[in-house]
């Protein structure tokens, strides 16, 4: 279900991307069906670092952790993840 929170940056965020049973069907069943704008989602151990509405770098404490730009093409009617270059910080 679709929460709605802050509000400061444009579109959706799905945290706990690979952390969590069907939320990634549930990401994009809401974008699908336009319940959510297109986002940003995120793997367990990612963050995102914005400057303005812009992504200015994504870490990882996870060395296969990612984030991914999710977004309906409405060409094919399906819906796009894009893996966004993300920076594994290395263990401690």
């Amino acid at each position: 279900e679709a929460m709605k929170c802050l509000g400061f940056l444009k579109g959706s965020h799905c945290p706990h991307y690979d952390g969590e049973l069907d939320i990634r069907h549930s990401y994009h069943k809401l974008i699908y069906s336009g319940a959510i704008q297109a986002g940003i989602a995120a793997d367990d151990g990612v963050a995102i670092h914005y400057i303005e509405q812009n992504i200015s770098n994504i870490v990882s404490s996870r060395p296969k952790a990612k984030a991914y730009k999710v977004y309906l093409d409405n060409k094919v009617m399906k819906v796009i993840e894009e893996e966004l270059q993300t920076n594994f910080l290395g263990s401690y």
